[in-house]
């Protein structure tokens, strides 16, 4: 699936978008693309969709930041642009996460064979002035996702 945003309240409505139709955890959410592109502020707008309040702070020099949604729900956002080997996700405690909580994690493929096939795929890139946000779900929890996302538009 192909979305156009058009400008930063478009990456707003699929953040909500997402939120709306996300699965129970656990599940994993990959975003790639470019620095710069959106990547973060879309983690943030789904966080804040989802009912997270305050600051939402990118993870880049923390590796991860997690939060506890409704005391139901833990997220942590990854962001591995900094990361020097795959193996230091042991000790986050990254095998834990994977089964229990929902994960975002930016630049997976610094992480190389380490990381499992995400349940939805998103690829964000500039064309032009745009942003053009391509979604591909890799199991059934992300067909589910997928299916029940609202779309804005497609391109």
């Amino acid at each position: 699936m192909h979305i156009e945003l058009i400008d930063e309240s478009m990456t707003d409505k699929l953040g909500e978008s997402l939120a709306k139709s996300c699965p129970e955890a656990p599940f994993l959410l990959t975003l790639t693309g470019n620095l710069g592109v959106g990547k973060s502020y879309l983690v943030r707008a789904f966080l804040k969709n989802l009912g997270v309040t305050g600051a939402i702070p990118s993870p880049t020099y923390t590796l991860c930041e997690t939060y506890t949604i409704d005391r139901t729900l833990i997220i942590s956002h990854m962001d591995l642009y900094r990361l020097q080997d795959p193996e230091e996700l042991e000790f986050l405690g990254f095998r834990e996460m994977l089964d229990e909580q929902g994960l975002l994690i930016e630049w997976p493929e610094r992480a190389a064979s380490f990381l499992p096939f995400p349940d939805l795929g998103l690829h964000l890139m500039w064309d032009g002035e745009r942003r053009i946000c391509t979604l591909a779900a890799r199991s059934e929890k992300g067909e589910h996702w997928l299916s029940n996302l609202e779309v804005l538009n497609v391109a």
